[in-house]
């Protein structure tokens, strides 16, 4: 079977599957850093793994997905699936870019945390937040408001000689029905799960942006929202309560390099907790806000001019 070339999370990815999610590398010359595999197709798979139905062993991550199939995730490198006969292709896809990516951004050492990321002219914005939070919604706003977005789902971080970097990861939304409504239905978008996937479009970001700030959004009854820097060990146990299912990391052979990751991003990466009123109509005036403080606190010159 021919392969697929793509570009995510600063990796050249080479699928047996193609994903429409995915940006196409431009540039597909020499061995990918990752491949994945489609192997035939099985009316059923074993789902006697440790912890219900995923197990982590250091290099190897298994997962069995009732009704999907079953995901085998090596060195940071490879990816097989073997899909059940009756499983639909955009459910591979959606637990090959979610879980399954997730636990291949741990074996390489990678920092994902469970938000979004925006590009803006000081730099690399994150949003993350427990469950309901609004992290996609907000995005999605900036999105329309004309900013380019780098991940939502999972945000990557990665340490490079250049200083910390939030990574481009797959370009599309994944919105619960209130949002998805605010902001229209493209036709290209569909339901997964529990959520409507929808594209980004062409406000996407496909390069390595210097990350500047991770705000923590907390949802309240206050009229106003508050906009709080973040200092001492706080910030360290904010982000690992903010990983993308941390518990894919413990087993891992990169988890002590990981918890070093997480006391470099608290020293040298502005942290913030954000109070709001989660009602839908203050959505707006909450860009407004953030705008106003990112101005305040980061100074008047831009690194970027906002698109």
């Amino acid at each position: 079977m021919a392969y697929n070339s793509y570009r995510a999370y600063g990796l050249r990815i080479d699928a047996e599957i193609a994903c429409p999610e995915l940006q196409p590398d431009p540039h597909p010359d020499g061995e990918p850093d990752v491949t994945v595999r489609l192997l035939p197709a099985v009316e059923s798979v074993s789902e006697t793994v440790a912890n219900g139905f995923y197990e982590v062993q250091p290099e190897v991550f298994r997962m069995t997905v009732p009704g999907v199939g079953q995901y085998l995730v090596e060195q940071g490198s490879r990816i097989s699936i073997e899909p059940l006969a009756n499983a639909h292709i955009d459910e591979v896809r959606l637990f090959l870019l979610g879980s399954s990516m997730g636990a291949l951004l741990y074996q390489r050492g990678l920092f994902p945390l469970h938000g979004s990321a925006i590009e803006t002219r000081w730099g690399a914005m994150i949003f993350v937040g427990t469950q309901g939070a609004g992290k996609s919604t907000l995005a999605a706003q900036f999105h329309h408001r004309g900013y380019r977005l780098l991940s939502d789902d999972i945000c990557a971080v990665a340490c490079t000689p250049e200083g910390l970097r939030a990574l481009p990861a797959v370009a599309q939304f994944r919105l619960c029905s209130d949002a998805y409504e605010r902001i229209g239905a493209p036709q290209q978008a569909r339901f997964d799960v529990d959520k409507f996937v929808v594209p980004m479009g062409d406000g996407y970001c496909t390069q390595p942006v210097e990350l500047k700030a991770i705000h923590i959004l907390c949802n309240h009854e206050q009229r106003e929202p508050q906009f709080t820097l973040l200092r001492g060990f706080d910030r360290v146990q904010q982000l690992l309560e903010n990983l993308y299912r941390p518990h894919y990391l413990k087993g891992q052979n990169t988890q002590s390099d990981l918890m070093r990751m997480a006391g470099l991003i608290a020293q040298k990466c502005i942290m913030v907790s954000v109070t709001r009123n989660r009602d839908a109509s203050a959505i707006d005036a909450m860009i407004g806000f953030l705008e106003g403080a990112w101005t305040k606190e980061f100074g008047l010159v831009p690194e970027l001019e906002k698109r």
